[in-house]
Formats: C-alpha cells, structure tokens, sequence
C-alpha cells in the first residue's frame, strides 16, 4: 500500500466485488445459503477461466498467470477449476 487510505490501493479488488455482485448476486434469486455458495464459486470459477479482461490484453486470468509460468506447471490451465465443499 502506498499510505493509509489511498483509494487506489484496492482498485482491482473493489472491480472484482463489483462484477460478483452485479453480474452474479444481484442478478440470480438465491434462496439458501448452500446455492450461494455454489453459485459464487461458480461465478469466481468463470471469472478466472473464462472471461477474458480488457486490462489482460483481452485473455483470461488462467491464460496470463499459467502463460507465465514454465512449461512444467502448463498442465494446470487444462484441469477443471477448483470446487471446495461447504
């Protein structure tokens, strides 16, 4: 953080809380607890992995993060995301 306050040292955090909640939650009618659960980790999931983002050069997060890294980590961007159980 650059000092206390700042309102630009949670930019990317405060975007992405603002794409859960209005392309997600408030959208979608969740009636219990469980089905939230499942459908933010749904919707973090297609986040992630499948939509792409103009300030990523219009890839995904996956593509740039795994693009990264060495060739012997690559064999991750093809397996399915993570799911935890509630």
């Amino acid at each position: 953080m650059d000092g206390r306050g700042r309102c630009r040292d949670n930019a990317k955090m405060e975007r992405f809380w603002w794409a859960l909640k209005y392309e997600d939650i408030k959208i979608k009618d969740y009636v219990s607890l469980p089905q939230l659960r499942f459908g933010v980790q749904h919707d973090v999931n297609f986040y992630n992995a499948q939509r792409i983002h103009s300030a990523l050069q219009y890839k995904t997060p996956y593509e740039v993060y795994f693009g990264s890294c060495n060739s012997a980590t690559t064999g991750y961007i093809s397996s399915r995301p993570f799911t935890p159980i509630f």
